[in-house]
């Protein structure tokens, strides 16, 4: 990675980018410097947040619905790290413009590149030295595991994402986590009593949003941070690369509560969260509870499909990949959990 790298991350306030820009933003080595960020969120209080939390880097609001504002997010970027806004009707549109702005901008990169080499090769006499290399824009995005799952909205958005990427021509990497444990883990955590010893000592509740018998591959975002980084600075090695990016084989979420559980000394039991509720959760949990109000049903409509999918069917997946790329084992749901409660995740 080289230090005039401009590396522009979407939906930067987000559950993802919260853990891949403190990442980004320690330089990986003395001899390699620290990469400018760009910053892209949807409000003017994540901007005044992020701005405060990293103010060496350019923090801008975007409506990515506007493919002028889509250019200028990405003038003069060397990585485009895209995350889609959630459970959002227009996700596609959102996408493809993201992706029709890299090529313009890595088509103008191009161009440039091919002038000043023809400017060098105009100044000088004779030169025996090979031209180098162009560098090409690399557009990251941070899918779902198992984009072919059509019966899942947001899914089936991200697999015609994914296929207008791979026919772009653009050096891209598809990364594609599981649902994350860490959506779940903070009712469970917040319930620990510091007072109590002993596995039988307390009891608590976990209100469900699906059904908890039907198996999952969950994923990590510590893990999917970690990859993202990785892939973000070793760039070419990663090119047209899609990986599936799972921190556990199949479990259930009552495997998950319980293993959570057993690190806080507690027994809990499992409700079942009624589908509206739960839909009106994921939306709050995406949005955060001032917007909710706001959205209509179109922005319903995915989490909804989601949890009636999730009370027949997982998403199942395995973490060799991950683990491959992470050199170490995945994150499990009580490793995180640990790591919550020593405050280092």
């Amino acid at each position: 990675m080289a230090g005039s790298d401009l590396i522009v991350l979407t939906c930067a306030s987000g559950r993802q980018c919260s853990q891949i820009i403190p990442l980004l933003h320690k330089a990986p080595s003395s001899e390699s410097p620290r990469p400018a960020l760009r910053l892209v969120v949807n409000s003017d209080k994540s901007r005044a947040r992020l701005s405060e939390q990293y103010p060496d880097a350019e923090v801008v609001r975007a409506n990515l619905q506007v493919p002028q504002e889509c250019a200028a997010v990405v003038d003069r970027a060397t990585t485009v790290f895209y995350v889609g806004p959630p459970f959002h009707p227009y996700e596609v549109t959102l996408g493809m413009n993201m992706i029709d702005a890299a090529v313009a901008e890595s088509h103008r990169q191009e161009q440039q590149q091919q002038q000043q080499q023809q400017e060098k090769s105009n100044n000088v006499t004779s030169d025996s030295s090979s031209p180098s290399t162009p560098r090409s824009l690399h557009f990251v995005f941070s899918s779902a595991l198992h984009p072919e799952a059509s019966k899942l909205l947001h899914h089936d958005q991200k697999r015609q994402i994914e296929e207008y990427l791979t026919e772009s021509g653009l050096s891209y990497t598809i990364l594609q986590p599981s649902t994350f444990m860490d959506n779940f883990i903070g009712q469970l955590l917040s319930q620990k009593d510091p007072s109590s010893q002993g596995s039988d000592g307390a009891r608590g509740t976990f209100m469900a949003p699906f059904n908890p018998a039907v198996r999952m591959s969950f994923s990590a975002v510590r893990d999917h941070a970690e990859v993202a980084v990785k892939v973000i600075r070793e760039r070419e090695r990663h090119f047209f690369a899609a990986y599936q990016l799972v921190s556990t084989l199949p479990i259930t979420t009552a495997e998950y509560v319980q293993a959570i559980g057993d690190v806080l000394g507690m027994r809990f039991d499992i409700k079942r969260i009624p589908l509206e509720q739960a839909a009106e959760m994921f939306v709050k949990m995406t949005y955060g509870v001032d917007r909710a109000g706001e959205m209509n049903q179109t922005f319903k409509d995915a989490p909804e499909r989601m949890l009636l999918y999730y009370n027949s069917r997982g998403l199942l997946g395995n973490p060799g990949v991950l683990e491959w790329l992470l050199g170490r084992k995945p994150t499990t749901p009580a490793e995180l959990a640990r790591l919550k409660l020593n405050g280092e995740a």
